[in-house]
């Protein structure tokens, strides 16, 4: 993110509203208010659904537990990057981009969306894509997020040995024929698509209250990192102090996660106006221990986690992500590892599409 985009989206957000959120003397509403200045797209109809999984609930047992449903959504099959390019592609529009430029895995979900949303709101989609399982290529490269990249009309382009210097070749091709191109990290995360989920945990805020709930711990995966930064900042930004934000590493080692985490959120301050320890080091939480041989690789709790949210209640995860996360919950619920665990929550990021390419491990 530019100093230039801080700037931008510091103005428009009227400055910091934080220190005086926390003192009590601005309600929630002024709060929103002030959020809401920040330059926003609709891109899909909010908020999405938050409910109790009342099979889950019985086969588990233990507190309640709920699911927010954010892999229902409108850019092409949704999941959590929508609310991410809500901010992103607002951006691109208020710089003059013609194009975006975007990165990620062969079967990556938030290119399928921001191809996607770049075609909903008339802008070029040129992707650049690497393959994280290369004894999958077959499969990765025949179904699923990568064909329906194809479907709708992305400019594909395959690295071979890192996607960093390709993207930065068709940057400079798009700017030397006059197109402007936007750039969103993978996974839109960076200060900018966080904006996404720290309107996530507002909108979290008025559902639980609204429900009656008050959950200990909400649990999600997290790669990128932009999601678990945004949420933790949304969630506490708008007045829970309470909930633990559970981000389940789906690719590596906990160390480095939180790194990125921190990392994302003093540009989530930048962006916001608000200083850079207003979220302390001990809200960030990341669980290391469920990713398995490495991203894109399943596990075998997490292929049983997708079977049973599927069994029970007719909702579909995927390997590479939800999965994973998941099966973290069901085992720190079912093993009694969350400390005054209540209404335990489980967000949906999204990725179903990504069944497909990994059928054989749930035909056999």
């Amino acid at each position: 993110m530019t100093r230039q985009s801080r700037r931008f989206f510091m103005k428009a957000a009227g400055g910091a509203t934080v220190a005086s959120l926390v003192g009590g003397s601005i309600s929630f509403a002024q709060a929103s208010d002030q959020f809401d200045k920040v330059p926003r797209i609709r891109l899909t109809t909010l908020p999405t659904a938050c409910y109790k999984m009342n099979n889950m609930t019985d086969q588990i047992g233990g507190p309640d537990l709920y699911i927010k449903r954010d892999d229902v959504m409108e850019l092409a099959h949704g999941g959590n990057k929508t609310r991410k390019l809500e901010y992103a592609l607002a951006e691109a529009l208020n710089n003059g981009a013609k194009a975006v430029v975007t990165q990620g895995g062969l079967q990556s979900n938030h290119v399928r969306q921001t191809v996607s949303g770049a075609a909903k709101i008339g802008l070029e989609c040129h992707v650049i894509l690497s393959n994280p399982v290369p004894e999958m290529k077959d499969e990765l490269m025949g179904s699923g997020n990568y064909l329906m990249d194809h479907i709708m009309g992305a400019h594909i382009y395959v690295a071979e040995d890192g996607r960093g210097p390709v993207v930065e070749k068709v940057l400079a091709d798009l700017t030397a024929a006059g197109k402007n191109p936007y750039n969103i990290p993978a996974g839109a995360s960076n200060g900018i698509g966080s904006m996404g989920y720290v309107n996530a945990g507002r909108e979290l805020v008025a559902q639980w209250k609204e429900m009656g709930i008050s959950p200990s711990h909400i649990f999600h995966p997290t790669g990128s990192c932009g999601t678990q930064a945004g949420l933790i900042m949304g969630l506490r930004y708008f007045g829970n102090t309470t909930t633990k934000v559970m981000g389940v590493s789906v690719g590596g080692p906990a160390e480095p996660a939180m790194k990125r985490v921190r990392a994302v959120l003093n540009e989530t301050c930048e962006v916001m106006g608000v200083p850079a320890d207003f979220i302390k080091d001990e809200d960030i939480i990341v669980l290391g221990d469920y990713y398995g041989k490495a991203y894109g690789y399943p596990t075998e709790a997490g292929l049983d986690a997708v079977k049973m949210t599927a069994k029970n209640e007719g909702v579909l995860c995927d390997p590479v992500y939800t999965g994973k996360a998941m099966s973290a919950m069901i085992d720190m619920v079912k093993n009694n590892k969350l400390e005054n665990a209540k209404d335990v929550t489980f967000l949906h990021t999204g990725g179903a599409p990504a069944l497909h390419p990994y059928a054989k491990y749930f035909l056999t």
